[in-house]
């Protein structure tokens, strides 16, 4: 009895050990990288033989991609356990991001759509040709067939009342609350220059 409950004592740290080993062989994140392992997500601060440290991004305590200010101890164990979304694996530092925006039917989508495209590029433009480029070259490296631009784009779907424009658009991960306000306060004020154009839905649900 009592070896068998030495033995449960040492399971979790035993796995969280292989976990660790696992960890400096295939790594999966090192410290920096903004990472998903479970339900927690952050900022890596601290990787050692049992844990790992997150410095917690969103979560219960913050509705945006910011951090709450609190830190988070995760067992090593977990990357055996659960799905790990590394947000810049692969050494690409780099994620896609959409902005949703609604307008009536009345809108012109095609200036609305090119005004849309105007501003990302202003605020990321050169900076997401370079990025792709980089994804382009990796994914030369993997058997994975799949058309990349190196611009950004706009989505259109239909709602019943409204319109929906989706701007896609690559940016850091760290940077993606910050860049997705400028766009859109760059991008409202865009429409509402030419109001005749550019309208939103009447009840203002956007």
């Amino acid at each position: 009895m009592v070896g068998f409950a030495i033995t449960f004592a040492l399971q979790q740290p035993l796995l969280s050990l292989l976990g660790w080993l696992y960890i400096m062989a295939k790594r999966p994140y090192a410290v920096g990288d903004r990472v998903r392992i479970g339900e927690t997500k952050g900022d890596v601060i601290k990787v050692d033989f049992l844990v790992t440290t997150i410095w917690e991004v969103g979560g219960e305590l913050v509705s945006t991609n910011q951090p709450s200010g609190r830190v988070v101890t995760v067992p090593n164990s977990m990357v055996l356990a659960s799905e790990v979304t590394n947000f810049g694996g692969g050494g690409s530092e780099y994620v896609w991001n959409e902005l949703a925006i609604q307008v009536s039917y009345e809108t012109d989508l095609d200036v609305a759509s090119t005004v849309m495209i105007e501003e990302a590029e202003e605020v990321i433009g050169e900076e997401m040709v370079d990025r792709i480029a980089d994804f382009r070259e990796r994914l030369a490296e993997t058997p994975v067939e799949l058309e990349v631009t190196d611009r950004p784009t706009v989505n259109i779907t239909q709602g019943e009342s409204w319109v929906e424009l989706r701007l896609r658009y690559v940016v850091h991960p760290r940077r993606g609350t910050r860049v997705r306000n400028e766009l859109y306060e760059r991008i409202l004020d865009r429409f509402n220059e030419n109001p005749t154009v550019t309208s939103f839905p009447v009840s203002r649900n956007r």
